[in-house]
């Protein structure tokens, strides 16, 4: 008999491997692949950012926070335009997915990071 893995949406929740290979078996027992948003904080965990998730209560909106020493950077995964206002006044640094001001991918989200630490 397979173990039924109830998740509670985490509310800025450190996240770890072990977090996304259960996350992600979860999903698999119900037929659907692994999410960008799982793969984005593995590919963070792997570059040595700290990680940390919050899950909106309402919706699928995914925030992961990414930090190294004192800096931080949030980016946004979702599958619904944000609140423009909160898009153009910068609620998240980076929105992954149809915005107000274009499209951007997961990969777009790593180059950004990526960018944003070494500056």
């Amino acid at each position: 008999m397979k173990k039924n893995h109830h998740f509670t949406k985490k509310t800025n929740g450190r996240v770890t491997q072990e977090y996304i290979d259960k996350r992600a078996a979860n999903y698999a027992e119900k037929g659907y692949p692994k999410t960008k948003w799982m793969e984005f904080c593995e590919w963070a965990l792997r570059e040595g950012y700290g990680v940390r998730l919050y899950e909106a209560r309402q919706t699928c909106s995914k925030y992961v926070t990414l930090g190294r020493g004192p800096k931080s950077y949030k980016v946004r995964f979702s599958n619904h335009l944000p609140i423009r206002e909160r898009e153009l006044n910068g609620d998240c640094d980076f929105f992954v997915g149809i915005t107000h001001t274009g499209k951007r991918t997961t990969e777009d989200a790593m180059e950004a990071v990526e960018s944003f630490f070494k500056a």
